[in-house]
């Protein structure tokens, strides 16, 4: 699976995706400048370079594994799922902490980065939908990674082709 694939042209960037790094980072340096007043320099410190990781990890410039949607499709073999996801988003990120290692049978693809992604997660009712599952015609929203293999399991084929999945 390829890291970065810049295939489709990069969605817009909704300024919502800013609230939480922009709120980390001010609640951060507030807690930050509190510390230092009361003269507790090595928590401000520590307070101060956890803020701006927190802000880093939920904003949209932490970019994690990316496809283009028209190459995922592509590439997918039957019972490869690809997953549309958003950085900043919690539950996109609970799913890529709780699958560290690659996996063949999921593809990552970075709505943000690709308009084509984006337009499905529009059509399905917008960013509060992320992160969703594709398999084959079928989609679904899923809330972590337990919730991602009951959806592979439910729609994904069988080993001689059948499907094992009912239909949603």
């Amino acid at each position: 699976m390829p890291a970065h694939d810049s295939a489709s042209a990069p969605a817009r960037l909704p300024a919502s995706a800013w609230l939480r790094p922009g709120a980390l980072l001010l609640g951060g340096a507030l807690l930050t400048v509190l510390l230092v007043l009361g003269d507790q320099i090595i928590g401000a410190v520590a307070a101060g370079v956890f803020a701006v990781f927190m802000a880093y990890w939920t904003s949209p410039l932490r970019s994690g594994p990316h496809t283009s949607l028209a190459s995922a499709h592509a590439q997918a073999s039957p019972g490869t799922t690809i997953l549309l996801w958003a950085p900043g988003n919690p539950t996109s990120a609970r799913i890529q902490a709780a699958l560290r290692s690659p996996r063949e049978d999921l593809v990552w693809v970075n709505v943000y980065r690709d308009s084509e992604a984006m337009a499905i997660v529009e059509q399905r009712g917008g960013a509060r939908q992320l992160p969703l599952a594709m398999l084959g015609e079928r989609i679904g929203h899923v809330e972590n990674a337990a919730d991602l293999f009951a959806f592979m399991e439910r729609h994904g084929q069988g080993e001689d082709g059948s499907s094992t999945g009912t239909a949603s």
